[in-house]
């Protein structure tokens, strides 16, 4: 069982005050919460914006981190069900969402940066150790906290991985960043869609995305797509590094930018494993949530 709570009503359960307005259609947004929780929102603008939902009994956490474009808000399907099991904490990325304050005095990013940012969060919370959860660009924010902090890292789950670019990736990638440049970087982020979902059923994920994105200004879009310029060398980087840590690839068969270099990556570790949803496109995550869902609370029972 799970309360359902408007999204207004929640900040007013975490005893924390937010401008719902700086969020388009935050507040006729409803969310599951998963019931016993204990949900604190921080306003703390010296850190990254998070949420967390705390079990009342002592459980692992989870770490959520959308991708580019994303906010909190990517995750309200898995709230419920992953939150009926275990503790949750949901960041914002630098620019996105509530962190959009945050990142103004930050002229470039990197993975580095990232990394960092979301450690210092996990501090302030007090957790020793966590599994992580990133989806899309998200994912390479994982494999980087991972090379930051391996200890502290439990396991690594992977909806819609970017582990590695191959040559029909390293072409689109080119052409993008060049075109960015002529149609603007909001336009870009549109066609980026269209070319990574392009199928209908792929539609609710697109639309997802695309709206999202409207909310970043110009100025994170440049800082944003500045990161694809060294994304190639940094995944090289992360591909050649071993681990024993156990990561889950979770790829769509119609992923048709990512699936390959995800097979590639899960062949070469064996200590990976790799999940294929069939008839499902780049964010699994959104598009077969239930079933992501449960892929994750499998994988997390095996490694406990």
């Amino acid at each position: 069982m799970c309360n359902q709570l408007h999204i207004s009503e929640l900040f007013c359960v975490s005893g924390v005050s937010c401008a719902l307005e700086a969020v388009p259609n935050l507040r006729t947004m409803s969310i599951s919460l998963p019931s016993e929780s204990i949900v604190f929102e921080s306003k703390d603008t010296n850190l990254l914006h998070y949420i967390t939902y705390k079990r009342p009994t002592n459980t692992d956490w989870l770490l959520l981190i959308h991708g580019a474009g994303g906010s909190t808000r990517t995750w309200k399907r898995q709230i419920d069900e992953l939150g009926a099991q275990y503790n949750l904490l949901v960041i914002d990325l630098p620019g996105h969402g509530n962190s959009r304050s945050f990142s103004k005095d930050y002229p470039k990013y990197s993975f580095n940066f990232m990394s960092d940012k979301i450690w210092d969060v996990i501090d302030h919370v007090s957790i020793e150790k966590l599994h992580i959860i990133g989806v899309s660009l998200g994912t390479v924010i994982c494999l980087q906290m991972r090379i930051s902090q391996p200890d502290r890292v439990l396991s690594i789950i992977m909806p819609g991985a970017i582990v590695k670019l191959n040559t029909k990736l390293k072409v689109v990638a080119n052409l993008s960043l060049m075109l960015a440049k002529v149609i603007g970087f909001r336009n870009f982020y549109s066609f980026s869609a269209h070319i990574m979902m392009p199928k209908n059923n792929h539609k609710k994920s697109r639309d997802t995305f695309i709206r999202e994105a409207k909310a970043l200004t110009i100025n994170e879009f440049k800082k944003w797509t500045s990161l694809y310029y060294n994304l190639n060398k940094t995944l090289l980087g992360f591909f050649k590094s071993s681990s024993t840590i156990p990561h889950l690839l979770i790829m769509g068969s119609q992923d048709h930018l990512f699936l390959e270099p995800a097979k590639s990556f899960s062949a070469q570790y064996p200590n990976s494993e790799l999940s294929v949803i069939q008839n499902c496109g780049h964010v699994v995550s959104i598009e077969r949530a239930q079933q992501f869902n449960q892929i994750c609370l499998q994988f997390l029972k095996s490694i406990s």
